[in-house]
């Protein structure tokens, strides 16, 4: 019995901290990434939101990208 209790609290922090950490990187990195890119060509009304997170994934693919491009010029290949 005791130890139902605690997996059932254990299990809703885990649910509570993973939603925490979902939120923070779609929220925040993903979708405020793709508003900001976005918000110049949008002045009149709020661009939607799956073209925002879109806009984020591809803009956070793109910085990727180029870092890892310039990771290899900086370290030419043995």
């Amino acid at each position: 019995m005791a130890l139902d209790a605690v997996g059932e609290l254990l299990g809703g922090v885990l649910r509570f901290v993973g939603r925490m950490l979902f939120e923070l990187v779609v929220e925040l990195l993903l979708y405020g990434t793709g508003r900001l890119l976005l918000k110049p060509f949008y002045r009149d009304k709020e661009p939607v939101d799956g073209l925002c997170t879109l806009v984020g994934v591809l803009a956070w693919v793109a910085f990727a990208v180029a870092a890892f491009m310039a990771y290899r010029y900086v370290q030419p290949p043995a």
